[in-house]
């Protein structure tokens, strides 16, 4: 009998493993980018809104909310689409459809995380809740990605407090334009 070894996985499906592994990154890379640009824009939008809300407020805001992170959501269909095509020389193929329902997936989710919480709770309590939950998303993906990077807990919290930092930036220099 002999004693060789016999390869687990051939070189095709070594590479096919690969393949499949790359397009669930880039699925994951998508949907969470999209779900944070969401978010931040949704963010930026909730600091404009009237510090008095009401329900009464027409539209009312998880109206606006919404309104908005659907109309961005379809803007970066297009321009991925465009892009895309242009790219690969008209050509929109089975990855760049996945892609994009990835980002679909990742903005739909985070448009919840911000509407559900403004149609719960009346006023600025609802308002609150849903930055507040925005902003505690960015933060654990903010941690994940840090500990990905196999940094400390205490190194990752501080990359986290980094991260809010630079939105409390950002919400603050769109807070300096006055609606």
């Amino acid at each position: 009998m002999s004693e060789t070894a016999l390869p687990d996985e051939t070189p095709t499906a070594r590479s096919s493993s690969t393949l499949d592994e790359g397009q669930r990154q880039a699925r994951i890379r998508e949907g969470l980018t999209m779900a944070l640009y969401i978010g931040l824009s949704l963010l930026a939008v909730m600091v404009a809104l009237p510090r008095n809300v009401t329900a009464a407020l027409d539209p009312h805001p998880a109206v606006t909310l919404f309104l908005t992170s659907i109309s961005l959501l379809i803007a970066h269909q297009l321009a991925f689409r465009l892009s895309a095509r242009l790219a690969h020389q008209g050509a929109l193929g089975a990855e760049h459809l996945d892609l994009l329902a990835a980002q679909v997936v990742g903005g739909l989710a985070v448009t919840a995380v911000a509407v559900v919480p403004v149609l719960l709770f009346e006023g600025t309590t609802g308002v609150v809740i849903a930055e507040l939950a925005l902003l505690a998303f960015i933060a654990v993906v903010g941690y994940a990605a840090a500990r990905t990077g196999r940094v400390s807990r205490a190194r990752a919290l501080l990359s986290v407090l980094g991260v809010i930092a630079l939105v409390l930036v950002v919400l603050g220099i769109k807070g300096l334009v006055h609606h």
